[in-house]
């Protein structure tokens, strides 16, 4: 722009004499839309232009974020014009006279709603949510990565990827979805350069990672070509854990391979699925639970029977409570059908459950997985760090210990049993006795109370035991962090501190000597006051504070980050299968993710304005939408 063509109030803005820091801060403030620049300012006609034109685009991408927030279908597979986006737009435009214009009277090359602008704002708005997550982790000391892979409806192998750090300005601790990555392949080698590269594209700063968590499988585990090993080869500090919640379920599934119990649970599931899936049958239990108030109060106002999850093996308990509560209900309606229909399927599951070793099986059984319920789901909750789901395991341990052997909880468990098989006419009982069984435990009893206790009651109990020890309860050494927090300090020791410093030593700005001290300060400081809400790693952690406590924080930080499960891998999965779904199929990773980020996200509030800013800078667009000078 010729500098003798610009009005006098402008002129001064090019004169040499100028205080460069002024130009500078002007040329900030234009740059990011504070002030307008010349140009603008010297054409009012064109501030309007833009103006209108950004009113126009806010509008469409406020439209695509309340579908994605909804997880709404934006357009039909035939009709785009009918489409939820398009409805929206018009519905709209009936309070907003520009968007009307646009609509009926806009530039068909300049719309701007085509189904790729509408992709390219989902991956914009998909961006933005997950670049404030990656913001936060980068600004945390450390984090821990989370991965889990399911197939989509294409289908294809798709990973969810999460990160949980802590973040400092919040005073929490996050774990979150950032996106959603396409597998080719489902190696471990495979698996660990994609992890990569989709973490290096979202800007997460690798070398802070600390920990891994997976679940079991082999290319996800191996300890040399498994997806956890390529990636400590890389971060040797960041150390991989077995999912917790899994690590349960294996435990549940070993316990249940003993015979009566396995038994037992393939007959649950054969005839939960009876009933479910045949019309007939179900609603002849409900016409049977209707006439039965105390089991109606018992299930909970349920009306169907629940199968035992394949995945979730610590919710079989709701479905076996199910079972147990309803049982009179459920032999009353497989005697009516086989009666009264000539069902021979339901006289033979009435055959198998109206038997003494069964029932018994049943509450036993049920009894048992109960306690287990709410371990589980506090495992999978995203702010449980792996202290409190170690002692919680111990709390739970202890307790079956302690009720294994107790003769008084067995003999409640059997009386219960035995009032059971007497409202469906069963009487008590036990196998005959032979010289020699393979198969089946057979020890000789007197009784079937002392039967059912060795056979049945003693083997599951000690499975599950054995299981819960050697996948719960055993640590990393990194669990040593433990006892520096305040209401355990009274335990820490001077061996403890130096396995500690030994564990953090590369994490630490500080030799073993001045770390030693930095412990003994703060173990002091806290037999002193005698803390009693201090005892978890997070209070702990907002307490370190102190300057002179930096390295003790550290050591907080880390074993807070390292993830306890992938629960909220999985639970991306659901919002996956809600967004793709069979008649959306051909959607890409980009726009699933981007729809997935803002559907799991849906609290978070997206600046229109900002997304629109993104989207006009990433290419020359055919609107006006920034207010910018054209260089020759």
């Amino acid at each position: 722009m010729d500098v003798d063509a610009v009005s006098p109030p402008y002129k001064d803005a090019f004169d040499g004499t100028t205080d460069k820091f002024t130009s500078t801060d002007n040329f900030l403030a234009i740059e990011r839309g504070k002030k307008k620049d010349i140009e603008c300012s010297l054409s009012s006609s064109f501030s309007s232009l833009v103006d209108r034109n950004r009113q126009i685009l806010v509008g469409i991408v406020e439209a695509i974020i309340f579908c994605g927030k909804q997880n709404i279908a934006l357009r039909g597979q035939e009709d785009e014009a009918r489409g939820n986006f398009r409805a929206l737009l018009s519905q709209q435009a009936k309070h907003d006279p520009i968007m009307k214009d646009h609509l009926e009277n806009g530039n068909p090359r300049s719309m701007y709603l085509s189904p790729q602008i509408q992709n390219e704002i989902i991956e914009i708005c998909g961006s933005v949510v997950a670049g404030e997550i990656v913001k936060g982790c980068n600004s945390s000391f450390c984090f821990g990565f989370i991965a889990d892979e399911a197939t989509d409806a294409s289908p294809m192998e798709q990973m969810a990827l999460c990160l949980r750090f802590y973040d400092s300005s919040k005073g929490c601790l996050r774990e979150e979805f950032v996106s959603f990555a396409e597998c080719e392949t489902t190696t471990g080698e495979s698996l660990a350069n994609s992890f990569i590269e989709n973490r290096t594209a979202l800007g997460v700063h690798i070398p802070k990672t600390r920990g891994q968590r997976y679940d079991g499988a082999s290319n996800m585990s191996g300890k040399h070509r498994g997806v956890q090993a390529r990636i400590q080869q890389l971060v040797p500090r960041a150390v991989y854990t077995h999912c917790k919640a899994h690590s349960l379920n294996l435990a549940i599934i070993h316990a249940s391979g003993t015979m009566h119990a396995r038994n037992m649970m393939t007959t649950v599931q054969t005839i939960s699925f009876a009933f479910n899936y045949s019309a007939k049958r179900l609603l002849r239990f409900q016409e049977n639970l209707e006439n039965d108030p105390t089991s109606r109060a018992e299930i909970d106002r349920r009306t169907k029977l629940k199968s035992l999850c394949e995945t979730r093996c610590a919710a079989r308990s709701d479905a076996l409570h199910t079972f147990l509560s309803s049982f009179r209900t459920v032999v009353a309606a497989l005697v009516e059908l086989a009666a009264d229909y000539g069902d021979v399927k339901a006289a033979g599951y009435n055959s198998s459950i109206r038997t003494f070793g069964f029932i018994v099986a049943l509450v036993a059984v049920e009894h048992i997985l109960k306690a287990l319920f709410q371990l589980s789901k506090m495992l999978q909750d995203k702010e449980c760090d792996l202290i409190e789901a170690v002692s919680e395991a111990q709390v739970i341990t202890g307790m079956l210990q302690a009720e294994r052997a107790d003769d008084d909880a067995w003999a409640a468990l059997y009386d219960k049993s035995v009032d059971l098989a007497k409202d469906v006419d069963v009487d008590p009982s036990m196998p005959r006795h032979v010289g020699r069984y393979i198969h089946m435990p057979n020890a000789p009893a007197d009784t079937p109370s002392q039967y059912w206790k060795t056979n049945m009651y003693l083997p599951f109990m000690d499975s599950l035991l054995q299981e819960l020890d050697s996948r719960l309860l055993q640590g990393h050494a990194r669990y040593k962090v433990q006892f520096l927090i305040p209401t355990k300090v009274n335990q820490l020791t001077d061996e403890l501190v130096s396995e500690i410093f030994t564990e953090f030593e590369q994490d630490l700005q500080v030799d073993e000597a001045t770390f030693v001290r930095e412990c003994q300060r703060w173990s002091t400081k806290w037999r002193i006051s005698s803390p009693q809400n201090l005892s978890t790693l997070e209070t702990a952690l907002s307490s370190a504070k102190d300057v002179s406590c930096t390295n003790i924080r550290r050591c907080l930080l880390i074993l807070l980050c390292m993830p306890v499960s992938t629960a909220t891998a999985e639970r991306s999965f659901f919002t996956m299968r809600r967004v793709k779904t069979y008649l959306r199929n051909t959607m890409g990773t980009e726009c699933m993710s981007g729809l997935g980020l803002l559907n799991i996200h849906r609290e978070r509030d997206i600046n229109a304005e900002e997304v629109v800013d993104i989207f006009a800078r990433k290419k020359e667009r055919r609107l006006a939408l920034l207010f910018r000078v054209k260089t020759h």
